[in-house]
């Protein structure tokens, strides 16, 4: 089983009322958030933080802005209800520490890229899309979309679209082709293992 772990939909593990000056908003939110996230990778504040240190202090950012359940139950559709109350509070808290971990890791050596989020696209009244553009010293720049829907909780990221891959598809297939043979125990015990690795590679993270 292959996960692409692509760094950039991982600055989604980089998280969020249905009137106009509301939705603008998003945009501006989205930005800080994934500006926040970045300062913990570049600034001299927190030049000696260790690995460890980062992931926490960028999940916190990350988790106080979003509710990344709401991705993580799309791309396990429903497989999701396969898993038992506790085994969803682990895979959830699994995958979003493997998701930080691999955005640090992924960022290390690399120049601080410039983000530059565009306006809101209004898709209907309880849907709506940002597109970011990322760009890199080295003069790499990638496209990517995230897809928002309103809920209760009020604008939450429900998929993410980097370089015209969807995260939800992408992921959806694969856990479908896990959930074929194998079940919630076995999934947990490979999320754990990945987490013990001292590296991950940023790109491609194998199950």
């Amino acid at each position: 089983m292959y996960w692409s772990m692509n760094f950039l939909c991982m600055i989604a593990g980089l998280a969020l009322l249905a009137v106009l000056p509301a939705q603008a908003d998003e945009s501006a939110k989205l930005a800080t958030t994934m500006e926040a996230t970045l300062d913990i990778m570049y600034l001299d504040a927190y030049k000696d933080y260790t690995s460890t240190q980062r992931q926490d202090a960028i999940r916190a950012i990350v988790e106080g802005k979003y509710d990344l359940e709401v991705l993580i139950r799309r791309a396990m559709a429903r497989n999701w209800t396969l898993l038992s109350a506790d085994e969803q509070m682990q895979v959830r808290n699994l995958i979003d520490q493997l998701i930080v971990k691999s955005f640090v890791e992924g960022m290390v050596g690399k120049g601080r890229p410039i983000l530059d989020c565009g306006a809101v696209i209004e898709v209907s009244s309880k849907r709506i899309e940002v597109p970011v553009v990322i760009s890199f010293p080295s003069g790499k720049t990638f496209n990517v979309l995230y897809r928002f829907g309103l809920l209760k909780t009020g604008w939450e990221i429900y998929d993410i679209v980097a370089e015209d891959i969807s995260i939800v598809s992408n992921y959806r297939q694969q856990f479908d082709d896990h959930f074929r043979k194998e079940n919630g125990a076995r999934l947990i015990e490979k999320l754990e293992k990945l987490l013990e690795q001292e590296e991950l590679d940023a790109k491609t993270i194998t199950l």
